[in-house]
């Protein structure tokens, strides 16, 4: 369990794309693209912090996330061991965009009927819970509330901001990690709506 906490933010960037070169998704490329976003972020932040206030964590730390390397020591593929907790910005921005995402189509899964429109209630439910369990287990293994607070706090803005972005720039598609059907209404579009019926007057 303490080596996938420590994987999961490296581990969801490679699950993405893997998924994104076997079902050619653009919603699972689109995300890979948020992840790479979510790390630059992050390396903005930190620049910021350790020019403000010097570095606050140690390069030989045994809390930093990511893949190891292929050698038998404690360094990682990436590195992530900078201020404020990585593990924590990148999960709760991840969350977050994946809260946006379930948002962004909660109108077409309520049209599609009540056994549709609560899988975007049990959605919100599992993502708090992911999160709340990760931010939990860096707090008892490695991280401080204050960087804890800092970091969920940098990430919510960082997520929305990136995931508007995204939305603009690639289209609502680019949200649709299920599939979903589009609504769309009558007034934005202006045009009249046309019904195929049978003809009832044929013999």
């Amino acid at each position: 369990i303490t080596e996938i906490n420590m994987l999961m933010p490296d581990s969801i960037l490679f699950g993405s794309l893997l998924m994104y070169f076997l079902t050619q998704n653009m919603a699972f490329g689109i995300f890979s693209l948020f992840i790479f976003e979510t790390v630059l972020s992050h390396k903005l932040i930190s620049w910021v912090s350790s020019q403000a206030v010097g570095p606050s964590r140690s390069g030989d730390t045994e809390c930093r996330p990511g893949f190891k390397t292929a050698q038998l020591n404690p360094g990682r593929m990436f590195s992530h061991d900078t201020y404020p907790s990585y593990g924590v910005y990148a999960i709760t921005s991840i969350a977050t965009y994946l809260g946006l995402a379930t948002n962004e189509f909660s109108s077409t899964l309520k049209a599609m009927g009540p056994e549709w429109q609560s899988r975007s209630t049990v959605a919100y439910i599992f993502i708090a819970l992911v999160l709340v369990a990760f931010i939990a287990a860096r707090l008892w293994s490695c991280d401080s509330m204050g960087e804890v607070i800092m970091a969920f706090t940098m990430a919510i803005v960082a997520g929305a901001i990136f995931f508007s972005i995204n939305k603009a720039i690639f289209g609502q598609e680019a949200m649709n990690f299920l599939g979903l059907p589009y609504m769309v209404g009558k007034e934005s579009t202006g045009s009249p709506i046309y019904v195929c019926a049978a003809d009832t007057n044929s013999d």
